[in-house]
């Protein structure tokens, strides 16, 4: 069994045991009603998780995405306001909207060279003015808290097939589509390869700056989407939506198995590490914790895994020299026999 299999495992049976405990403490926490809550929080993060998921394997971060989402907001709460273009129209552009700042991204990157860290971190400051600047306001300039009723837009935030909400549906879908690209398809590929060994990726053949340029595309275009469905969901939106989710995004992709070395990862992670986060979440509220401890946990939660992938990796490298060794010196015997 991989390290992998293994991985997945421990975290399925962590969320049983610590879903058994709080619903000991809450029993309301496996009623239907909170069940659908907590996977409905899960993809709204797990959709962003999905995108970044595919920077972290390239090696790269993608702090722009809380930003994306404010500036996708703000975009679509103007057109509702201010246009009557309908729903089915402007939502593709909204998505546009995340593949050009992914696109600003991904060029800054790998045109000149610059730290994903910094560019993206700059680029989440710019979103964030922005969103601001263009904000819905009242005579007095004051941002308006603007009340979503069209109801094609508010599809995308209800319930269909009973007791799924439709982002929840979506999440799925995008993550096993994801899943399946970059498993089976010579672009996936390029990816993990450029994550793991730029260089003999290069020298083998693979555009890596064209791969590294495509995934913050992705990305971008994955933060767009969630803004339509958190939106949707809230019925409005501020300029601040999004702003701070980066922390929810990272601890995803990394309880998922993702590490920020690049080269290893894969979407199925993702998403039991987004149920997770969730499930965490949850349950701080449910039992009667205060949810001013809830970025104590997720740090905490966040180092552990790092502390744990580090030990693994070392782990993994002591057993292969050994492995090895053991070789050598059996074919030595062999050759002196």
């Amino acid at each position: 069994m991989s390290s992998q299999a293994v991985r997945r495992l421990i975290l399925i049976g962590l969320m049983i045991a610590i879903a058994g405990l709080i619903t000991s403490i809450n029993p309301v926490f496996l009623t239907l009603g909170n069940l659908q809550k907590l996977f409905q929080e899960a993809a709204q993060v797990g959709i962003i998780a999905v995108g970044f998921t595919l920077v972290m394997i390239t090696a790269g971060i993608d702090m722009s995405i809380g930003g994306i989402v404010a500036i996708t907001a703000m975009v679509s709460i103007n057109i509702l306001s201010y246009t009557k273009i309908p729903v089915p129209v402007f939502v593709p552009l909204l998505l546009l909207v995340g593949a050009f700042v992914g696109f600003i991204n991904g060029y800054l990157i790998t045109k000149f060279k610059l730290p994903e860290f910094i560019v993206t971190l700059a680029v989440r400051s710019v979103l964030s003015g922005l969103a601001l600047v263009i904000a819905v306001k009242d005579s007095l300039g004051f941002v308006q808290n603007v009340y979503i009723q069209n109801d094609q837009y508010l599809w995308f935030g209800t319930q269909t097939f009973g007791s799924i909400y439709r982002t929840t549906i979506a999440f799925v879908i995008l993550g096993v589509a994801t899943q399946l690209f970059i498993k089976n398809t010579r672009a996936g590929t390029n990816i993990y390869a450029a994550g793991a060994n730029p260089v003999a990726a290069k020298l083998s053949g693979v555009n890596t700056e064209r791969t590294v340029l495509g995934v913050y595309v992705f990305s971008g275009i994955c933060a767009s989407m969630a803004a339509i469905f958190i939106s949707s969901r809230m019925m409005t939106a501020m300029p601040e939506l999004g702003i701070g989710s980066e922390m929810d995004v990272i601890a995803s992709v990394v309880i998922g198995g993702t590490p920020f070395t690049g080269g290893v990862g894969d979407i199925w992670g993702t998403m039991l590490g987004s149920l997770f986060l969730a499930l965490i979440k949850n349950g701080i509220l449910k039992t009667g914790i205060s949810p001013w401890y809830q970025p104590i946990a997720i740090g905490g939660i966040i180092v552990v895994t790092v502390i744990v992938d580090v030990w693994q990796k070392k782990a993994h490298e002591k057993l292969t020299a050994r492995a090895k060794l053991r070789k050598l010196d059996a074919e030595a015997r062999k050759s002196a026999a």
